[in-house]
């Protein structure tokens, strides 16, 4: 089965990853010698953990930034059940389906699209609200949006050819160069979101132009399929 079917033909696919981690509660793997691998296909959770050693998950949900683009907000939240932190793995914008369970090579253009709303991890060139970095959206209709929607993952450490789970990564915005990244020092408040933030203690995320610990996530939980 081709990815492309996963958002448009068969959402009963869509619907099973959402159910599968509720139940599950943390990671789902497929029986596979390949099963330390992230898949074309595979619904991850990706987090990132500050210098404190609290650990972060990028998140998204129905919420529009009041500033910028206005377009569908994206935090790193502090909260690792539900599926708001659930994002499918998918080939780049206009590109060739990737085949369900293939490895995804490291420098090869992706898309993640939010679970839950069906909203692609998205850049430009506006500022975000809180650090003044890049703004970070998700952006799209049932996955389907533009060539900002593409990023491009290598390894922090190490020159593997395949992206592992547990691995440490930099997740690159391919039309901007930005990595992806989030940091304590911008978190949503009282004081910058109101007393009925419905994004309160999470994290502002934002394009950074250097690589350094606030721009390095891993993979560890999720619904990973595998051939």
């Amino acid at each position: 089965m081709k990815t492309s079917s996963i958002l448009k033909s068969n959402n009963t696919i869509f619907t099973t990853l959402l159910l599968v981690v509720l139940l599950v509660g943390s990671s789902f793997v497929g029986a596979s010698d390949e099963s330390e691998y992230i898949t074309c296909g595979s619904a991850i959770k990706l987090s990132h953990v500050e210098r404190n050693g609290k650990e972060y998950l990028l998140s998204s949900g129905g919420h529009r930034i009041n500033a910028g683009s206005g377009q569908q907000l994206v935090t790193a939240s502090p909260d690792k059940g539900g599926a708001s932190s659930l994002w499918l793995v998918r080939e780049g914008h206009g590109m060739e389906p990737c085949v369900t369970g293939e490895k995804i090579p490291f420098g090869t253009k992706i898309r993640l699209t939010h679970v839950e709303t069906g909203g692609n991890l998205h850049s430009h060139h506006v500022r975000s609200p809180l650090s003044n970095q890049q703004e970070i959206t998700a952006f799209g209709e049932e996955g389907e949006g533009d060539s900002g929607d593409d990023w491009i993952v290598n390894p922090a450490k190490g020159s593997d050819n395949y992206w592992k789970k547990d691995q440490l990564v930099f997740i690159t915005h391919d039309a901007t160069h930005k990595h992806l990244g989030c940091s304590e020092q911008a978190k949503f408040s009282v004081h910058n979101c109101g007393r009925q933030c419905p994004v309160m203690d999470h994290l502002e995320v934002f394009g950074r132009a250097g690589k350094d610990t606030l721009v390095q996530w891993k993979a560890s939980m999720g619904v990973f399929l595998h051939k």
